[in-house]
């Protein structure tokens, strides 16, 4: 067959019946939907993903029961599968020692026949764990990402291969620290059982491999998740710190991505408390609160720095008094996450757009405050040219705190509130025993009956948590409202001041984020105005030198 030789047809000159085909055969690329990524109004980069991908697996560490063991095992096979994604699409530069064992086929293999397994037994097949799920789908947004954009970069050079080095580190430690989240999970879901059996009055043969409490069902799934964790453990022998040095870190010139952010969070935790009742929810805004306000503490703590040589501080000063009342704050709202987060069902899954506001506010911050591994020291951030703004804006979020935390206190006195029994009849005897709950007259009560905790029901919340849940939220209200007045007399700031958009950075001298040639910056947004910025930003030829993948 012989190519048409005559131009194509302009869909403007294009008879009527014609123009549709016309544009759709000269414009293809737009309608390939391998070739444009799906755009879900994400607007990190990739860099930022994968670090958040790793801040979200240090979290499923901190907070895994055994409770979660089978959801965290059904969840784990498509994680490593959108990891592998990812890793495959990353651009390769041929150095002899990028893949010789061969981790990331070996791992998702080992996957392969996880999943194949779950049929047969114990924990069977259902829906993964959410914490898990909403990690796969980051990977896989970044993958696409990669994908559409990494043909443009060049593998060669030593800060390009760094860089790569870099993501490979960020996604193997992240499947790293999953699978020892998982394998923790596994040993509190042997140790549950022994527990049970044992107050049943029957007798359990302990396990002589890895744990005594690795008993059947757990005990093979825990030999499988080790040698996962082994694998991802060698890969990372070098060290995680080591591994991520030579990070690319794009100068942070853009001075209103933080109140951008928070205003989105804003508006979007409004919405979404409005239209859903969801415990889920509710923790999310919680511990995204309890960000904002530990995130306010280091920058009051940096504005300080900044100012002390043409004022110095005094005892009793307003910066005093103000971060006193931030750490108040962020332990009042980090305490209501907590207890919101017993009541969560195992499908029950956060608003996908309040995830993803949640996720932009941190990307955000953590553009200001840290390193590739680290939290940049009160000095260093203080030389930031949009600290001022960035403080401003988020002392402005603090002061429509209130409304929020009414909003949920609202909830928690909501009737028919349940909860997962195990985690509600631990929090009831523990309320009791630290006071923080009345006990009952007739003296120690079970709160829960066994068959509940065994059958893993949802029931309802107990006397003592409610009553726990409710003071909770009253004293978020108070912190906020006492954070708020102190946040609004601030005579130190200066109001609505506009930082011009420059380019300069806060990192350190010598530190391997200045390496020559900024990383491109690859988003993906739903709007115009943010697809106009991805395409601005990944553009390489305004960037001499740069061929770095996007981060």
């Amino acid at each position: 067959m012989t190519a048409d030789p005559r131009p194509p047809t302009s869909p403007a000159t294009a008879p009527a019946g014609r123009a549709a085909t016309a544009f759709a055969v000269t414009e293809a690329d737009l309608f390939d939907v391998d070739a444009v990524p799906f755009t879900t109004g994400e607007t990190r980069t990739v860099g930022e993903m994968l670090s958040d991908i790793d801040h979200q697996a240090r979290l499923l560490l901190l907070d895994v029961d055994g409770d979660s063991a089978g959801a965290l095992v059904r969840g784990w096979p498509a994680l490593v599968a959108a990891a592998e994604q990812l890793w495959t699409a990353l651009p390769r530069g041929g150095y002899p020692n990028q893949a010789q064992e061969r981790p990331m086929e070996r791992l998702a293999a080992h996957a392969a026949s996880i999943d194949n397994s779950l049929a047969s037994g114990w924990p069977g097949r259902g829906a993964p764990d959410p914490r898990l799920a909403h990690m796969a789908e980051t990977l896989q947004t970044a993958a696409r990402l990669v994908r559409r954009y990494g043909s443009e970069i060049s593998g060669h050079g030593t800060a390009v291969r760094r860089d790569l080095d870099a993501a490979r580190a960020r996604t193997m430690h992240a499947i790293y620290v999953s699978s020892h989240g998982v394998s923790v999970a596994l040993h509190a879901h042997g140790h549950d059982r022994f527990r049970e059996a044992r107050q049943a009055g029957r007798k359990v043969s302990l396990s002589t491999v890895h744990s005594p409490y690795a008993i059947a069902p757990t005990g093979t799934w825990v030999v499988r998740f080790a040698t996962a964790e082994a694998i991802a453990r060698r890969y990372m022998a070098g060290g995680f710190a080591t591994s991520v040095a030579g990070e690319a870190r794009p100068p942070a010139g853009d001075h209103n991505r933080i109140p951008r952010a928070l205003a989105g969070w804003d508006i979007q935790a409004h919405r979404t408390l409005a239209a859903r009742s969801s415990a889920a929810d509710n923790v999310t805004v919680s511990r995204t609160q309890a960000l904002i306000a530990g995130v306010g503490l280091l920058l009051v703590d940096a504005d300080s720095h900044k100012r002390a040589a043409a004022t110095p501080a005094t005892v009793g000063s307003p910066t005093d008094r103000l971060s006193a009342s931030l750490d108040t704050l962020g332990r009042a709202w980090n305490n209501l996450a907590s207890r919101w987060d017993d009541l969560p069902a195992p499908t029950d899954r956060p608003e996908p757009n309040l995830l993803r506001a949640s996720a932009e506010l941190r990307a955000a911050y953590r553009e200001l405050t840290h390193d590739a591994t680290t939290t940049f020291p009160p000095k260093i951030i203080a030389q930031h040219p949009g600290l001022e703004r960035a403080l401003n804006a988020t002392l402005a979020a603090i002061e429509t705190g209130p409304q929020l935390a009414d909003v949920l206190a609202e909830k928690a006195n909501q009737p028919g509130l349940a909860g997962r029994a195990r985690a509600l009849s631990r929090r009831a005897h523990n309320d009791i025993e630290a006071g923080l709950a009345t006990p009952d007259p007739s003296g120690d009560v079970v709160w829960v009956l066994p068959g509940d905790i065994l059958s893993k029901r949802m029931v309802q919340l107990p006397a003592p948590v409610t009553q726990a849940l409710r003071t909770s939220s009253r004293t978020v209200q108070q912190a906020t409202s006492k954070a708020a007045s102190t946040a609004a007399h601030r005579p130190w700031a200066v109001i609505g001041k506009q930082p011009t958009m420059g380019t300069t950075s806060c990192h350190a001298p010598g530190s391997a984020t200045q390496a020559q040639g900024g990383a491109a910056n690859v988003r993906d947004g739903r709007t115009a105005e943010g697809k106009e910025r991805a395409l601005r930003n990944f553009s390489l030829a305004d960037r001499p030198g740069t061929t770095r993948l996007p981060r």
